[in-house]
């Protein structure tokens, strides 16, 4: 089961880019799904983890209609990848090898990322931010993000047991985008 919840990410990430025979997926679906992978992949602390940040923050704020829904798309980003997060270490991690496998082979890594926020994807679909911006800046590596949100992770469930309470999500707050929200 949850090796089901761990991929359905990847699924929902996949389904953004079915043909439009299919029922649309709504920006803020297609950033939960992102926010899944990211958080499947930091998990599995795979070598493109951070690419894949910096592609996928550059696809929701370049998607975002304007600054209210962009607010709210990095809170489900956010919520995605700290429930994958979860769901990997809640089965100690034992998906990895399939979901590292997966990871690399996204579709998002053909993307072309511009140094003014704009990003071309594998299909050669052209995604324009509202407004430009230094996307140099977007994402910038931490080498400890795995161990922070692990702690995070033992702390809350940690806190959950001493209160008495089943562990359902953990906020994982995106240091980077409060750091450079004020440019976008």
């Amino acid at each position: 089961m949850k090796i089901t919840a761990i991929c359905m990410g990847i699924i929902l990430l996949a389904s953004t880019n079915v043909s439009a025979a299919s029922k649309p997926v709504s920006y803020l679906e297609e950033v939960y799904g992102l926010g899944s992978v990211a958080g499947q992949g930091l998990a599995c602390q795979v070598k493109r983890y951070d690419e894949y940040e910096l592609l996928a923050r550059a696809i929701m704020i370049g998607k975002a209609p304007d600054a209210i829904q962009q607010k709210e798309a990095i809170q489900q980003y956010n919520v995605g990848k700290a429930e994958a997060f979860m769901a990997m270490e809640d089965e100690n991690f034992a998906s990895c090898p399939e979901v590292a496998e997966e990871f690399a082979r996204q579709k998002i890594f053909k993307s072309t990322l511009y140094s003014d926020g704009r990003i071309k994807l594998y299909d050669g679909t052209m995604i324009t931010p509202r407004k430009s911006y230094n996307a140099n800046r977007l994402y910038e590596k931490d080498p400890n993000a795995f161990a922070r949100a692990d702690a995070a992770y033992k702390k809350y469930v940690a806190q959950a047991e001493k209160d008495g309470k089943n562990a359902e999500k953990i906020q994982l707050h995106d240091a980077n985008y409060d750091k450079y929200s004020g440019q976008f």
